[in-house]
């Protein structure tokens, strides 16, 4: 139980880490891949895009994609947190 005493003051400082466990990057990196081939597919499928303008927007776009995924960390969360809500779904 907390006393008075143990609360925090103004002063003090309080870090915080997240740490992923070790099924999280695998799990990053496959649905990287779905949603990249997903991209692709989408973009092939817009008829005015053709030779050299497909493959600059695909490029841009996989930067994105990439920014989101690898190195986002609300990111990150939001997709543990639809991970977590779809394994505990009753079946």
């Amino acid at each position: 139980m907390i006393g008075i005493e143990d609360k925090l003051r103004i002063g003090d400082k309080v870090t915080a880490e997240i740490r992923r466990g070790p099924g999280s990057w695998p799990f990053f990196y496959i649905v990287l891949g779905f949603a990249l081939s997903i991209e692709g597919t989408c973009l092939q499928m817009i008829e005015p895009l053709r030779f050299p303008y497909n493959i600059i927007c695909y490029g841009a776009l996989m930067a994105g994609t990439f920014w989101l995924f690898i190195c986002n960390a609300w990111f990150h969360g939001k997709l543990i947190g639809i991970k977590g809500r779809y394994e505990n779904k009753a079946r």
